[in-house]
């Protein structure tokens, strides 16, 4: 009866829905709110937030402004103006050693910024957020390792994501967003360049499990609006920031008095992504 259990649980978790921690366990110290809910997606928790589930989501900005202006969430779901929780900065992460390869990540988005680079961000109304500028240099143009090299040899390179517009989404049945087109427009550059024929592969992932598949060899970079940090920096190789985003709340609309403050929500249910930015603000971190 264990095991069923486990595997029942197992079975809910990966569904994409939250557990409640047993009221025996020690309740968490939040930093906004009273209770954390945690989900597989940014999405999810919208979804959770909309059916009522809870009452605040802390999500990503730029995905907050796309789902709160068009699609099933706009009649229902509002950010909360003038409330910021965190700034932060957007960056693509490889394994730890490969730095000659994410080197070359950056020379295309150096490359491209008056391109595709621009053009993609307009084309999901995020020209306002790109932080590659004239004086953007390359950190790693000195990297000597075999990385790049491998990967030339693969003859691919494999993007984990999740679902989570305007960054990457399904549109009439084909993959698209912001960073997926710039990972497309990234890899024709590199084949241009070098005159060779990688493919690129998007492969849909379970985000709490990112740093494993990663370092397994099973996705090849995270590319999906991933935060910039200091631990992220000393534990995998980091690509040059390449979007802003802000840490927002989003509320259902029929709450817009009622949650105004991040004092507003001290009894308030928060809603995010396990191992998000989200969860850390909720969090304090």
């Amino acid at each position: 009866m264990k095991k069923l259990a486990s595997l029942l649980l197992a079975g809910i978790v990966g569904a994409g829905f939250a557990v409640a921690v047993s009221s025996c366990a020690q309740p968490e110290e939040l930093a906004v709110g009273k209770e954390l809910m945690r989900y597989s997606s940014q999405l999810d928790a919208l979804t959770q937030l909309q059916t009522g589930s809870v009452d605040v989501a802390i999500i990503d900005s730029v995905m907050a402004g796309y789902y709160t202006s068009q699609g099933d969430f706009a009649d229902d779901l509002q950010t909360v103006q003038g409330i910021v929780f965190a700034e932060e900065e957007y960056g693509i992460a490889g394994r730890k050693d490969d730095k000659a390869f994410m080197s070359e990540i950056n020379k295309a988005l150096i490359a491209l910024r008056t391109t595709e680079y621009t053009s993609i961000a307009e084309d999901f109304g995020l020209e306002t957020e790109l932080t590659i500028t004239a004086e953007t240099q390359n950190p790693l143009a000195s990297a000597t390792d075999d990385s790049w090299e491998k990967i030339k040899t693969s003859g691919k390179i494999i993007i984990g994501y999740t679902v989570f517009a305007p960054i990457a989404f399904t549109q009439s049945g084909t993959l698209t967003g912001f960073d997926i087109e710039l990972a497309r427009a990234v890899v024709s550059y590199l084949n241009e360049t070098y005159s060779i024929d990688l493919s690129v592969e998007f492969q849909e992932i379970d985000w709490n499990s990112k740093e494993m598949l990663l370092n397994n060899g099973t996705v090849d970079l995270l590319w999906n609006g991933f935060t910039i940090t200091e631990e992220r920096a000393q534990n995998m190789c980091m690509s040059v920031a390449y979007l802003y985003n802000k840490q927002v709340a989003v509320i259902r609309k029929e709450d817009a008095t009622k949650y105004t403050s991040k004092e507003s929500m001290s009894d308030a249910i928060i809603g995010v992504e396990s191992g998000s930015a989200g969860e850390d603000v909720a969090l304090g971190k």
